[in-house]
């Protein structure tokens, strides 16, 4: 009986040789140092999160934390757990930290105010420019980050952080060439294909140039009712405009273009413009106006039918977790038509682990008409839609990004004799984030009613950009 003794003592004292080899073994904070240095992100963050939780009061290990949230956008989780010690957020590094979670958080205002007492006590302060960098590439006049990336070059030259800064800041702040092909159809079989090159160049601090060229081509079946009024099932549009985009301070930005649109018989003029202000933290105002095409159809084109629009967006972030759009439109359509169009939407942020990011939320929209005149275009007098929203990101790696959105929602017009699906489903494959070249892909549906009211639509493109 002595063997089977034994063998069930050493059963039962292995939980606690087990125990004892882990209690023995390197901190939970060290090895969480050491998976991220070794790349594993995920682990990385468990592990210090569970050494936090069982040492609340390992300062070190706590502002390690902070750093791991924010690198993995989790902005306000990393903001509660440095302000749960006091003290660390008190100290020199956790003000610095605090800075550049705001940075991070796009709260430029807030990041530079906890920022300044930094660079001006430690003028070469790493983090502190590194921090002023984040921020400021956000603001309207992105190459005001240009000399904080330098500095960081400068004390840490040939660095991992100091290339990924300068790298994902100078994207921001140059110039770029794009060509892209978008393709769209309905359940009214209306086609649209869309090739446009675009370009973006910078000119000093606060002025880019912009050009857009076009070659559109709307289509419909022969027998549809939106063939072109001769009876024609597809209309080419060529189009280009030329304009700026000017700076006028970190807060705001004006914009305009003028162009020329042609079709077989038919010229008319095109011109936007309008303004971008970054009131504070929590608020961005927008107004737009142009006057372009009702490219809708080829007969909203035969007709020659022209716009006049008038936009404002109003985008609200009171903290870190939540984010509000409103959206309202006006447009005067040269048939004697007018539509009005306003869309509410709220969203909070849910998911932010390593390479996974989640919001959920919620939207309202309506559309009016004056009235509908038949010529090729949607035109409810009281449509009404409403439904939930999931926006997610996924870092494939650092070069590659896969966006994913959704919405499941209700929608009537007065034409309808109930409500009806109003779903979505979109995605974007991004590949070439941070490098001269970029591609990329999407695709999307919708049973929403689209712009001719057919309740299916399908979309899919594809963009090539070179940065320089």
């Amino acid at each position: 009986m002595k063997p089977l003794a034994w063998i069930i003592g050493a059963l039962l004292a292995m939980p606690g040789v087990v125990s004892a080899q882990e209690t023995s073994g390197p901190p939970l904070d060290d090895q969480a140092r050491v998976r991220m240095g070794e790349g594993d992100a995920g682990g990385a963050l468990q592990l210090m999160q569970d050494h936090v939780a069982a040492h609340p009061d390992d300062r070190d290990a706590r502002l390690d934390l902070v750093r791991y949230l924010t690198w993995n956008g989790n902005f306000a989780e990393a903001e509660r757990v440095l302000h749960a010690d006091p003290a660390a957020a008190q100290s020199t590094e956790g003000q610095s930290l605090h800075a550049a979670v705001l940075a991070w958080a796009g709260r430029i205002d807030g990041a530079q105010a906890a920022n300044a007492p930094v660079l001006a006590a430690e003028p070469d302060n790493y983090l502190a420019h590194y921090t002023e960098a984040v921020a400021l590439r956000q603001s309207a006049r992105p190459r005001m980050a240009l000399p904080h990336v330098a500095e960081v070059e400068r004390l840490k030259p040939g660095s991992k952080d100091a290339t990924d800064l300068a790298r994902s800041t100078r994207i921001r702040t140059g110039s770029f060439v794009a060509l892209e092909y978008a393709h769209s159809d309905d359940s009214d079989d209306l086609v649209t294909s869309r090739p446009t090159l675009r370009a973006d160049l910078a000119h000093g601090d606060a002025l880019h140039y912009t050009i857009e060229v076009g070659r559109w081509e709307n289509s419909s079946p022969v027998t549809s009712p939106f063939v072109a009024v001769d009876g024609d099932d597809s209309i080419a549009q060529t189009r280009g405009l030329v304009g700026l985009r000017y700076a006028s301070s970190q807060r705001t930005e004006w914009s305009a273009a003028v162009g020329h649109s042609s079709i077989d018989g038919d010229g008319t003029l095109l011109w936007r413009a309008g303004v971008d202000h970054r009131a504070n933290d929590s608020w961005r105002l927008g107004l737009s106006a142009d006057r372009d095409r009702l490219a809708i159809s080829p007969r909203s084109l035969s007709l020659g039918l022209t716009r006049h629009g008038a936009l404002g967006q109003v985008h609200w972030t009171p903290d870190m977790h939540w984010t509000g759009d409103l959206m309202l439109r006006r447009d005067d359509y040269s048939d004697g038509n007018n539509s009005n169009e306003w869309t509410l939407a709220m969203r909070r942020a849910v998911v932010r682990r390593p390479g996974v990011m989640l919001d959920l939320g919620g939207m309202l929209q309506h559309i009016s008409h004056d009235r509908n005149l038949g010529n090729g275009y949607y035109a409810p007098d009281n449509y009404r839609r409403y439904g939930l929203t999931a926006n997610s990101y996924f870092g494939i790696s650092d070069e590659v990004g896969l966006s994913v959105q959704a919405g499941l929602g209700r929608q009537r017009d007065e034409t309808f004799t109930s409500w009806r699906r109003a779903n979505d489903l979109s995605a974007s494959l991004v590949f070439g984030i941070y490098t001269p070249w970029q591609f990329t892909v999407f695709a999307g549906y919708s049973e929403r009613v689209q712009t001719t009211g057919a309740y299916e639509g399908y979309s899919w493109g594809m963009t090539l950009a070179r940065r320089f």
